[in-house]
């Protein structure tokens, strides 16, 4: 994977945890790697939990993944990404277990859609989700990610 670019993930980026105690607790924690490095502000990651309260469940993307985000303005400074696997599922909304979260950042609405397209080559198909899910290492899960990544750009 090419260093320090937004479009691929890194292990940095990626944070495997037992549970959390809830979906604001999730958001909180997927956006650590992203404030670390001043990609994000944290009122950022306050926008992005007052988006889900406002705006309800529509971050769950798929079965099983949520992408929790906010616009540009509410203090993204750069396109990233970071994902929190979770081995126990947390609930967004009143039904939706998810144990699979991709924290996006993007400080400008165009320069994120290459990126969402590697993204959605991750979550596309439930086969997908439930491989990355059941890596067992945070090289694993990187080494799936890339593969996904791979296949659907030669498909294209």
């Amino acid at each position: 994977m090419e260093e320090n670019n937004p479009h691929y993930l890194s292990e940095e980026h990626l944070i495997f945890k037992s549970e959390v105690s809830s979906w604001q607790e999730a958001i909180k924690i997927v956006a650590q790697p992203l404030l670390a490095e001043g990609i994000i502000e944290k009122k950022y990651i306050d926008a992005m939990i007052q988006n889900v309260m406002e705006l309800g469940d529509y971050m769950v993307l798929v079965p099983k993944v949520a992408m929790p985000h906010a616009r540009p303005e509410a203090g993204a400074l750069r396109t990233d990404f970071s994902i929190l696997k979770l081995e126990h599922p947390v609930l967004f909304g009143k039904k939706h277990e998810v144990s699979l979260i991709i924290c996006l950042a993007t400080n400008d609405n165009k320069a994120h859609l290459a990126l969402l397209k590697r993204i959605s080559a991750l979550i596309d198909e439930e086969v997908k989700v439930n491989a990355l899910l059941g890596s067992a290492s945070k090289k694993e899960f990187v080494t799936l990610a890339e593969t996904f990544i791979r296949e659907e750009e030669e498909e294209l």
